[in-house]
């Protein structure tokens, strides 16, 4: 599932690509995954015009439209993405998942593929109106050690991963970065965050935001070797080892519902 450092990743490529072209068709595959608006409206509101800049918040990605006070919003759920291309080349295979495509007048295309269709999209000017937005924590990466320290605090009696992955509580982080989090900061998923100390707190604070700018830099290098640090995401299959200790062997288990994968000798479950 995008998260965070994906979501980012693809407000960079929407801005390399696709800002400042004059939209000159768009096509939606899926309209009942329009929240707000009705196809026809929805098109006939955006042919003609340019998109100006866009922004992330949490997992959500927000683009501001030329001469419109409306802002488009694409939530990219479990399964989406992005892919700008010239118009009519031979598809790739995630093109087939294509839900809404912006044709350009320079013969190129935006292509927002979903293959689930869990994705959603809206056009509004009232942000408000979006339930997921207004209940949204703070940004992980804006958020200060002192406010992280009040805000973790806050709830005792919560198992640290769920505590991550609560978009009330920090916005754009999922299973994924939660795990990689947690293991670089050598903490059990399952432990209740009143069983944490204040240094492991402040570490998990540094490894939070650490593990989220190395990650935006990883999209962009598409190498999850570049940083000296080892991660675990590339090693998230069953009866993997340990990235840091070949020895051990990583487990998966479900905490809060979700599947957690860590490595039981490097985080201690006390």
């Amino acid at each position: 599932m995008p998260e965070l450092p994906d979501v980012e990743y693809f407000k960079f490529y929407f801005k390399r690509t696709s800002l400042h072209k004059k939209i000159e068709n768009v096509t939606c595959e899926s309209k009942e995954l329009l929240q707000n608006i009705d196809f026809e409206k929805f098109k006939k509101k955006l042919v003609g015009t340019q998109f100006q800049t866009a922004t992330r918040r949490g997992k959500f990605l927000i683009i501001r439209v030329k001469e419109l006070e409306e802002k488009l919003l694409l939530h990219f759920a479990m399964t989406g993405s992005l892919h700008y291309v010239k118009q009519g080349a031979e598809k790739e295979d995630e093109d087939r998942f294509t839900r809404l495509t912006f044709q350009f007048k320079n013969n190129y295309e935006l292509r927002w593929r979903n293959m689930r269709k869990l994705g959603k999209i809206y056009l509004l000017e009232n942000l408000q109106k979006i339930d997921l937005l207004n209940e949204m924590g703070p940004e992980p990466l804006d958020i200060s050690k002192d406010e992280f320290m009040e805000l973790i605090d806050s709830h005792p009696r919560q198992m640290i991963k769920s505590f991550l992955m609560s978009q009330s509580n920090l916005a754009g982080i999922g299973n994924v970065y939660s795990d990689e989090i947690l293991y670089r900061a050598k903490i059990h998923p399952r432990t209740k965050i009143k069983n944490l100390s204040a240094k492991d707190k402040s570490k998990l604070h540094e490894k939070m935001q650490k593990v989220l700018r190395d990650a935006i830099e990883v999209m962009e290098k598409k190498d999850w070797n570049f940083s000296p640090d080892k991660w675990i995401i590339p090693h998230r299959h069953e009866d993997d080892n340990c990235p840091r200790y070949k020895s051990h062997k990583l487990v998966s288990k479900k905490v809060a519902g979700r599947t957690a994968i860590f490595c039981p000798k490097c985080q201690k479950f006390e």
